[in-house]
């Protein structure tokens, strides 16, 4: 009797323990791959710029760089000459994405950076079209009595909240970030989020309708490539990375720009 009452206690504490180590390989695995979806998602991380060369980057048309553009002290520097330098754009498309760069301008400058940009056609004619995040010295530009075409503005669409924007001296970088998350766009300026807006809301469409780009054809429609502007004015820009995120799953997106925002937000 005493033998078998052992041996039951020792079944008994062998499944128990069997048990309990089953629970705890699927805990561990199951955070594991929650784990493992995170990094996925920061991994996406990519640099735009390495600081030292123009790899990734073409003319518009599809020409090495050469003239009027220049790498300067880890920075992408637009000089003005004689000629116009003409934009430049990246060699890979983007659609969904947390775009990130430093910039500054000279003095009175006007430039942007375009994003969702392809070519299409319309009354101007077949060229590259695209949302602008403008790029501006507001007190010295003609543009900076127009809201809609201030720095940080989506360029002749979206203003910038006044209360919400704070530019940096004209000798200093300014940090921005564009977000475009399933059609939804957000303009960020020194860890303030200035300018939302989502594409092919009807509020969209009546300031498309309004604007120099309402003959476009699919304007911000599907990815297009990343372009930085000449307007004939000096400027430069740095640290240049876009995280892309993932389409089909806008839960994990948002959630993953919440996180990069809400981590970044407070530096002004």
């Amino acid at each position: 009797m005493a033998t078998a009452l052992a041996a039951v206690k020792v079944f008994f504490h062998q499944t128990v323990y069997f048990l309990l180590l089953a629970l705890m390989l699927a805990v561990t695995s199951a955070l594991s791959d929650e784990k493992h979806a995170e990094v996925n998602l920061a991994e996406e991380t990519i640099s735009l710029f390495d600081g030292k060369t123009f790899d990734g980057w073409v003319t518009q048309d599809d020409k090495p760089i050469t003239q009027g553009w220049e790498v300067v002290d880890g920075a992408i520097h637009l000089k003005v000459g004689k000629e116009r330098a003409g934009y430049i754009k990246t060699t890979r498309t983007f659609e969904n994405f947390i775009l990130e760069f430093e910039w500054r301008i000279a003095e009175g400058g006007n430039s942007g950076v375009k994003y969702l940009a392809k070519e299409s056609d319309s009354e101007f004619g077949v060229k590259y079209f695209g949302c602008e995040f403008q790029l501006l010295d507001d007190k010295n530009h003609k543009n900076g009595r127009t809201p809609r075409k201030t720095a940080g503005a989506l360029y002749d669409l979206y203003a910038p909240v006044v209360d919400q924007k704070h530019l940096k001296p004209i000798e200093e970088f300014n940090q921005s970030r564009i977000v475009v998350d399933d059609g939804h766009i957000e303009h960020w300026l020194n860890g303030k989020n200035i300018v939302e807006a989502t594409i092919g809301s009807k509020d969209w469409q009546e300031k498309i309708g309004k604007s120099k780009v309402s003959s476009v054809k699919d304007f911000a429609s599907g990815p297009g490539v990343i372009l930085l502007q000449e307007h004939l004015s000096e400027a430069w820009f740095r640290n240049i990375r876009i995280t892309l995120l993932p389409k089909t799953d806008t839960s994990s997106a948002a959630a993953f720009r919440n996180t990069t925002t809400s981590a970044k937000g407070s530096n002004n």
